[in-house]
């Protein structure tokens, strides 16, 4: 597994399973939670996802965002209803829930044997909250063991992040930290926008010299080395879900023989358009292609009325001819 960043992946190499690994973000952390919603999407073309949220709404919510995820799915040529159809979550509110949450994510990993990706997302939150005392810091470390164990025991690359206190040590307890295999911290790049790009020092590695440091840019870098599915296959499994779970639900039997036409007259005949056509969501690409067949139609019924009304106006035209000749005709007669 890869997290789409060139500079990133040579810094850290590839994400095998098995290991921990710590982004820790400086101030702004948009980067960081930007890599996650990378990384879910990335993950999701080999297996499932396992999400752990914790969110203090006293600090700020930590949420993964839809939009956002369907953005990197598209950009990466993957249906994002696939991406949410394999990542289950668990959350916590509170430091006392934290681990009950660890634990029912655990279970479900356990459970579920398909899961290639472990992400424990803001984690530490509580522990920052309370300045690493008490319970905070017993939850964190209770819920982190727990999760860093399955996640070796079943192969499972897991990423956990985390903000940077001083001297770009992450804000966590030790124990998290002793854990991770390997940790980077991020900061603002060098034109302070972290959506651009960030620079990023990589503080631990089993098999990497540190501190080492790559200033990571985002654009077209960005998705080099991509995977797309080939759109054949993405067309028949989104068709199959269509089928099942969308025109089987159409009320209107005009509405279903109108899904069945556009598949009969517009997709299936314009496949090769479409798999030609660079958009990366097969959906983006059917809706192009029924706007594109709709219009077609739209503009034969428009000269079809042309040449209705000019017909129309011609036999209009006869006819008062004939009526005018009858007119003439009856006055000679009277």
């Amino acid at each position: 597994m890869t997290t789409g960043y060139a500079d990133l992946d040579g810094l850290i190499g590839e994400m095998e399973g098995g290991l921990f690994y710590l982004f820790c973000g400086e101030g702004d952390l948009r980067f960081v939670d930007g890599l996650v919603h990378r990384i879910i999407v990335r993950a999701c073309r080999s297996g499932r996802v396992a999400y752990m949220n914790s969110t203090d709404y006293y600090r700020g919510k930590t949420l993964i965002s839809a939009d956002r995820l369907a953005q990197c799915a598209k950009a990466e040529g993957i249906e994002p209803s696939l991406v949410l159809e394999r990542t289950y979550t668990a959350a916590a509110y509170s430091d006392l829930r934290q681990p009950r949450a660890a634990a029912a994510l655990e279970e479900r990993m356990r459970r579920d044997g398909s899961t290639v990706l472990l992400v424990a997302h803001a984690m530490p939150v509580f522990y920052e909250a309370a300045d690493g005392r008490g319970v905070a810091r017993e939850a964190l470390n209770r819920s982190i063991s727990a999760l860093w164990r399955a996640a070796a025991e079943m192969g499972v690359v897991m990423v956990a992040t985390a903000a940077v206190s001083g001297a770009r040590r992450p804000s966590t307890s030790s124990l998290m930290a002793d854990l991770a295999s390997v940790i980077v911290a991020f900061r603002a790049g060098d034109n302070g926008r972290f959506p651009d790009g960030a620079c990023a020092t990589l503080l631990k590695h089993p098999a990497r010299g540190t501190p080492a440091a790559a200033h990571i840019f985002g654009g077209g870098e960005f998705w080099v080395g991509r995977i797309t599915p080939p759109f054949r296959q993405n067309y028949q499994q989104l068709l199959e879900r269509l089928r099942g779970g969308y025109a089987g639900m159409l009320r209107d039997p005009a509405d279903r023989e109108g899904f069945d036409l556009l598949l009969k007259e517009a997709w299936d005949r314009e496949h090769a358009a479409m798999s030609n056509s660079e958009i990366p969501l097969v959906l983006d690409a059917l809706n192009l292609t029924a706007n594109v067949h709709n219009k077609g139609e739209i503009q034969r019924l428009k000269e079809g009325l042309a040449e209705r009304d000019r017909r129309i106006e011609e036999l209009e035209r006869r006819l008062k001819k004939v009526e005018l000749g009858l007119g003439a005709a009856e006055a000679e007669r009277g």
